[in-house]
């Protein structure tokens, strides 16, 4: 049974992240979508939405950490960059979560 390795640089961790992230925020409105199309409006975009999201970034990132740790003596030293990458992405968003779930609830 062959290892297959594959190569993730930093950049390319950085933009799954990122992009795990938008694909989380599919319910976040922006502005206000009322048929009302006047020129003073409120700021729409509700710190509330932000809470779910921000928590299965975190758990993602988590997992994806957890397993680059897991798989690290088959993988070898090469993941190191990943994990720590995705690890302090996994603060990043836990952080973010906690003080948005501290402050509105």
């Amino acid at each position: 049974m062959k290892l297959r390795i594959v190569r993730l640089s930093t950049t390319m961790a950085t933009t799954l992240a990122l992009l795990l992230a938008v694909l989380c925020l599919p319910n976040v409105a922006v502005a206000d979508e009322s048929g009302n199309h006047e020129h003073e409006h409120e700021f729409g975009l509700s710190l509330f939405s932000f809470v779910k999201p921000l928590g299965m970034c975190a758990l993602g990132s988590a997992l994806v950490t957890f397993g680059t740790g897991l798989a690290r003596r088959k993988l070898g030293r090469r993941f190191l960059k990943v994990h720590k990458t995705f690890g302090w992405l996994t603060v990043g968003f836990a952080l973010c979560h906690a003080s948005l779930v501290l402050a509105l609830f």
